[in-house]
């Protein structure tokens, strides 16, 4: 940001000509409704509504025409400004105090408490890179490009709405800000993207102390009510596609290792409910791990049956992941299926590039050009949350794996359905294992003892019970 902070011009104006050119740059920097206006060789404000005359009236500020008195001339243009809105209560109070703050320079003015968009966004700027990963508590860094992107996305995305950063806060600018990308059909009102704006605008106005557009943006609703269509997939037509997919040659050994990589990839998705990116992060795909005295085997070993997966805090491309580091797993264990994922076949994707969603937005890319018909790699994500409720996965494991709280595992989640999976959470419920106590009873209705020593000896295995 820094760079785009610095103007053309030197900023030291020496001959006539250089202070002309200043005082028409800096009129432009006057608030709407006072302007500043040359009077030979000193400055006037010029007061569209004056307190006193009720029409436009020039007063002097005892300012010279240099570059020094000038840029005293736009900041008692700012106060006069401010002290037209509502300030006063009477005129005679608002002359005392223009004689006093504005003409009498031997007296403490005051304050000059007006700040710019480009001190704003510096010192918001500044706050976020000496702050902490709000997941994961890391201090954020400029070296780290995850960190970078998320500033550019959350802060930068909104700054650049601001034209001229040289401004002072105002509500009129804030408005623009707010609404302008909306009135070219980007981001309309009730969309996440104007929800996300307002917030941050509404960060620019408090550290500005913009009474104004605080009192505005009280009366404004930011709730989204703009939802993109979620898409969802099932299982059967996940394994469809996999099978598909790689029954193709193409004939091109680049071609045939993005498939692998990016096949591989959506069914660790599926399995696991990770965001792509986590994948790349994984720490035990093709090699044992040891983490604080505990051995984790590698997902690559076909004995290795809990699949246990640990994601670190760094993708092998160097950007962070959402969550830090964790453990996922699988949300089944059906060897069936995971053979029919082919989970045990690393196929990591590899990509140069250190902008953190490269590696996302290569996979969605993959899928669109291959008519998956899903271009939001969170459906298998969605899926997974499906396959461990159906698989009868509590739901505080499911949200501790995925790296989210049961909270958005209750909430958003269940917002994304898949009408088939629905229908085979439902119906296997109808079968799920009985409890002890009822399934005692079944086995006796049948004629079995449930206390012979085979029986218990079965019971205890299945239900986990002491000897």
């Amino acid at each position: 940001m820094s760079a785009s902070t610095n103007g053309a011009h030197s900023g030291i104006y020496q001959g006539f000509e250089d202070i002309l050119e200043f005082f028409n740059l800096s009129r432009k920097q006057c608030p709407k409704g006072v302007r500043i206006k040359r009077n030979r060789g000193t400055i006037q404000l010029d007061i569209t509504t004056d307190p006193e005359t009720g029409g436009r009236k020039q007063r002097g500020c005892n300012c010279q025409f240099t570059s020094e008195g000038i840029r005293k001339a736009v900041d008692k243009a700012w106060l006069v400004h401010k002290s037209l809105d509502g300030q006063f209560q009477s005129v005679s109070e608002w002359l005392d105090w223009y004689k006093a703050t504005i003409l009498d320079e031997s007296k403490v003015p005051m304050e000059n408490d007006l700040i710019t968009y480009r001190q704003v966004f510096k010192d918001m700027e500044d706050d976020y890179f000496n702050g902490v990963h709000r997941n994961t508590k890391r201090k954020r860094s400029r070296d780290i490009s995850s960190d970078v992107k998320s500033f550019r996305d959350s802060f930068l995305s909104v700054f650049s709405k601001v034209t001229d950063w040289d401004d002072y806060v105002t509500w009129e600018g804030i408005k623009e800000a707010l609404y302008s990308p909306s009135k070219n059909g980007d981001s309309p009102v009730g969309s996440k993207t104007f929800k996300d704006r307002y917030y941050r605008l509404r960060q620019v106005a408090e550290r500005a102390n913009c009474k104004k557009a605080l009192e505005k943006m009280e009366k404004i609703d930011p709730t989204q009510t703009v939802f993109a269509e979620s898409q969802s997939i099932d299982l059967d037509t996940l394994l469809g596609l996999l099978d598909k997919e790689r029954a193709i040659d193409y004939h091109s050994v680049t071609s045939n290792n993005a498939r692998d990589g990016w096949c591989w990839v959506s069914a660790m998705c599926a399995l696991y409910g990770l965001r792509p990116s986590e994948i790349a992060a994984s720490q035990n795909l093709d090699k044992t791990v040891k983490i604080d005295g505990i051995t984790f085997p590698a997902i690559s070993d076909p004995n290795n049956l809990e699949l246990v997966l640990v994601i670190g805090e760094f993708t092998y491309f160097g950007s962070s992941t959402k969550t830090g580091q964790r453990l996922a797993v699988p949300m089944s264990k059906d060897n069936v299926l995971i053979n029919r994922l082919r989970i045990h076949d690393i196929c990591l994707p590899v990509t140069e590039s250190k902008i953190p969603s490269v590696f996302n937005n290569s996979h969605r890319l993959w899928l669109k050009r291959h008519n998956w018909g899903i271009t939001q790699t969170y459906a298998f994500r969605h899926l997974a949350n499906q396959l461990g409720e159906m698989n009868g996965i509590p739901q505080e494991i499911r949200a501790r794996s995925f790296g989210h709280s049961v909270a958005v595992n209750d909430g958003k989640y269940k917002k994304r359905r898949n009408l088939a999976t629905e229908l085979g959470i439902l119906t296997r419920h109808q079968k799920q294992p009985l409890p002890l106590d009822m399934t005692k009873q079944a086995l006796t209705n049948h004629g079995i003892d449930p206390e012979s020593p085979d029986i218990k000896a079965i019971l205890r295995v299945i239900y986990q019970l002491d000897d």
